[in-house]
């Protein structure tokens, strides 16, 4: 019982934790000691401990010396983290090492223990709520400023849709340093259910189409990409959840249904948005001048 406890303490701290945070928790050294001897708990280095299924990226991110920042860190919260970047590692500006290696405090890629890393030399250790990653704030903020806008928005869209953040979040994000525009920032809004679906978003109105997220189509339900003053709207199909044997059937009859009561559905695959957004953009452009006759999603 004792060792339970010191595995819940480190799962409420999100998988790894420190041996400060046990404490604060009641954990007695006796009782961490005991959940590493049985194996309920790892050392991740000297004051770490991890439960073992703790996320890989972490674990090498806290035996480097450092924390997930950026783009890693946002993907940890489930937001998007960008389609297949360098692990970004933010450690101290005083630190001489990273994962048992001297390397010279300049930004770029590099390998740490066999990964591809970019090392930020700029954490703020006064940014306490995780041990292994830095806060949601600071991450977007980090983005803002590491990243292209695109990619930036799509996080704090997928912020704003989890409730991470918050419209008065968004307008002090908005007047810091940052690579994006405020204009930007306030088109940004809750609704996005994937990086990707805020990509498309953004690309369509950047064509000059006004998108309504989520809107609902009767026998349908709820669909991605409402083009406003059509009947078309647009789909976004990641792989892993619209390859399930039931939601491909789901998919099938709500594409059917919509077709009967007269709207255009358009669905592409999240990769047709990576590698075909100009064939993709093309399709949606193509439908939308052919459907200008009823507005179901306003005007």
């Amino acid at each position: 019982m004792h060792s339970a406890s010191a595995v819940n303490a480190v799962r409420l701290a999100g998988g790894i934790g420190t041996s400060a945070q046990l404490v604060t928790a009641g954990v007695t050294p006796y009782a961490t000691r005991q959940a590493v001897e049985i194996g309920d708990l790892v050392r991740v280095r000297r004051g770490f401990y991890a439960v073992p299924d703790a996320s890989p990226r972490a674990l090498l991110a806290v035996r480097s010396g450092g924390r997930l920042a950026g783009l890693s860190a946002a993907e940890s919260f489930g937001l998007w983290g960008g389609w297949s970047t360098p692990l970004h590692l933010c450690v101290s500006g005083h630190a001489g090492h990273v994962g048992g290696r001297s390397l010279p405090a300049t930004r770029g890629v590099r390998l740490v223990d066999g990964t591809r890393a970019i090392v930020h030399w700029n954490d703020d250790r006064r940014d306490r709520d995780w041990c292994w990653r830095v806060s949601v704030e600071r991450c977007v903020r980090q983005i803002l400023r590491w990243h292209d806008a695109e990619t930036a928005l799509a996080v704090v869209d997928t912020a704003l849709t989890a409730g991470l953040l918050r419209a008065g979040d968004v307008e002090r994000l908005a007047q810091s340093p940052s690579r994006v525009t405020v204009a930007d920032l306030e088109r940004c809004a809750a609704g996005a259910q994937s990086g990707v679906e805020s990509l498309a978003r953004q690309r369509l109105q950047r064509a000059g189409l006004r998108v309504r997220l989520q809107p609902e189509v009767p026998g349908v339900g709820h669909v991605d990409l409402g083009i406003v003053g059509t009947m078309v709207y647009v789909e976004i199909d990641g792989y892993d959840y619209h390859s399930d044997p039931d939601q491909f059937t789901e998919d099938r009859r709500r594409d059917a249904e919509a077709r009967r009561r007269g709207f255009v559905p358009l669905r592409f695959a999240a990769a047709q948005v990576r590698d075909a957004w100009p064939w993709a953009e093309r399709m949606v452009l193509g439908a939308v001048a052919q459907t200008q006759v009823v507005a179901p999603f306003g005007r």
